[in-house]
């Protein structure tokens, strides 16, 4: 069976590379006059697009799934410890579970050492007074569009807000060429000249990494940022990421804000979700880039209000259209290339996903593009070594690899537990107990008790400290969070396998109070 599944994995790969050839058409492109006067030949711009399934980061990601090498491995791997479990079947169970509670263990021990670096960061950013508009260069923005026709109105606006000068501003809306949802919205309202819409020429994979690499193409800003359909960024938000790249040294290749929710209190589950971004932008983040680390760390960025020199990003090919978590990917190849990341003192307030369903869904992606990312980078796990260095080898291993591993794992152990608890005092619950040795027991109580302990107090801590008073509460909900974490670990696992590239898209809007009428949703008046 085993065989036949690893046979059936390489037959839908050639199968999708085989998409990856198809020949794409020209892009589509609302120009103003003066820049259809100096656009080049159209033939010359078709010539260009034709390769976006292969282009840049496309050559050597996450197109190939798993490596054969790769699935060698794995089949030894299993099969020497199917060989350890037939043989001696109580020591193979207690080498199971000894290795599970040192994973749970070391992530815990990782995660307090980025929560107490976090802690001792601070986030700043170069006088945006300083910066007059005649100093200003041009910054392009790109906000990838798919079926996103309900919340244009209030997108439109939003980026009206932002305080660049329009004539330095270049912002492409970009479009699927069959979503004519979006197009039909972005046609019935009046754009100002520097927001034009940019539709997509057909082709594989659909995905948001790729529309980026084609707009990445008609860039012409000297930075350039990624915002989603949703978002609405502090308006002096690019006027200080350019003042924190002029700060900076020039291999800070990228600057990345916050991200917060506008509609946390739409739903229990949005609370959660807000809780957990806290966490992440306000600790986690900053103490993964406190002092900028050096050149060659691990930064896993965000998937919006990720700043860039475009220069520099153009050199690495942008980002893989395979994987669907290109943010982290794109991470992890900045510090492999030795390029450094930053945390810019800005927000870019977002939509909490308030409801399970479409919440697993989005969450079932994240963890499906971590293990993509995961398998990409630890083709070659010594040459990533000596390019992370140590710390940015073990941040890479913990953030990606183990945290999608233990959530995968999660519900099996939950489920020994409730088997020990309703067989306790029985030879069943006997044989369970004889599973746990010191040498795994004190461990996995460790793990258990003291990282529980401290993660539920950070998540308090965190609220109360950053302002986030009215969530405090919810944190010791955070179980419940946990448990739909691992229901979309195992969708995103099931999906990797079946339909690798499938993008499970989130659906926007549905914080607005009505489809025809939505203005700039109200943030909260007091930011953290």
């Amino acid at each position: 069976m085993l065989v036949w599944n690893l046979r059936d994995m390489f037959g839908k790969l050639a199968f999708v590379m085989a998409l990856a050839g198809v020949r794409l058409r020209s892009v589509r492109v609302a120009p103003t006059r003066e820049e259809a006067a100096d656009a080049p030949p159209s033939a010359a711009r078709t010539e260009h697009r034709e390769q976006w399934a292969t282009w840049g980061a496309a050559r050597d990601g996450a197109r190939v799934v798993a490596t054969r090498a790769q699935l060698y491995v794995l089949v030894l791997i299993v099969g020497a410890y199917v060989t350890l479990v037939v043989a001696r079947p109580r020591l193979g169970l207690i080498v199971c579970l000894e290795l599970v509670a040192a994973l749970y263990f070391l992530t815990g021990f990782h995660k307090l050492r980025l929560l107490l670096r976090g802690e001792s960061a601070g986030a700043g950013s170069a006088p945006v007074a300083a910066l007059q508009a005649s100093y200003l260069p041009v910054y392009t923005v790109l906000v990838p569009l798919h079926r996103e026709g309900r919340i244009v109105p209030a997108l439109v606006q939003r980026l009206a807000q932002i305080d660049y000068p329009p004539a330095r501003l270049q912002v492409l809306l970009l479009v699927e060429a069959d979503d004519e949802e979006t197009q039909a919205a972005i046609e019935r309202h009046r754009l100002p000249p520097h927001i034009r819409p940019m539709l997509m020429p057909p082709g594989e994979p659909r995905t948001k990494p790729r529309a980026l690499n084609i707009g990445l193409q008609d860039a012409r800003g000297e930075y350039i940022v990624i915002f989603d359909a949703e978002d609405q960024p502090d308006p002096d938000q690019l006027r200080k990421a350019v003042a924190a790249f002029r700060t900076l040294p020039r291999d800070v290749v990228c600057v990345q804000a916050r991200l917060l929710f506008y509609n946390r209190t739409q739903s229990l589950l949005a609370r959660l979700f807000a809780i957990d971004y806290a966490v992440w932008y306000h600790q986690f983040l900053p103490g993964l880039t406190k002092g900028l680390t050096r050149p060659g760390s691990f930064v896993p960025l965000g998937g919006t209000s990720n700043h860039f020199r475009v220069e520099e990003l153009r050199r690495m090919g942008g980002w893989d259209p395979f994987n669907v978590t290109e943010d982290c990917d794109l991470g992890v190849r900045l510090g492999r290339r030795g390029s450094r990341v930053a945390m810019l003192d800005s927000t870019t307030w977002e939509e909490a996903v308030p409801y399970p369903g479409p919440w697993v869904r989005q969450r079932s992606r994240w963890v499906k593009g971590y293990l993509q990312t995961y398998l990409v980078h630890m083709r070659h796990p010594l040459q990533l070594l000596r390019q992370l260095g140590g710390r940015g080898f073990v941040d890479f291993q913990a953030l990606v690899g183990a945290s999608s591993i233990l959530l995968l794992i999660n519900p099996l152990m939950w489920l020994l537990t409730a088997a020990y608890m309703a067989g306790k005092g029985t030879p069943f619950g006997a044989f369970i107990e004889s599973l746990y040795p010191p040498a795994v027991y004190y461990p996995a109580l460790l793990s258990l008790v003291a990282w529980n302990f401290i993660f539920f107090y950070s998540n308090a801590y965190i609220c109360v400290r950053h302002g986030f008073l009215d969530l405090t509460r919810y944190a010791l909900l955070t179980p419940v969070y946990w448990a739909l974490m691992s229901v979309g670990a195992w969708m995103g696992l099931i999906s990797l396998i079946h339909n690798p590239f499938y993008w499970a898209k989130t659906e926007h809007g549905v914080s607005l109070p009505r489809a025809d009428a939505s203005p700039a949703l109200a943030i909260p008046q007091s930011h953290p």
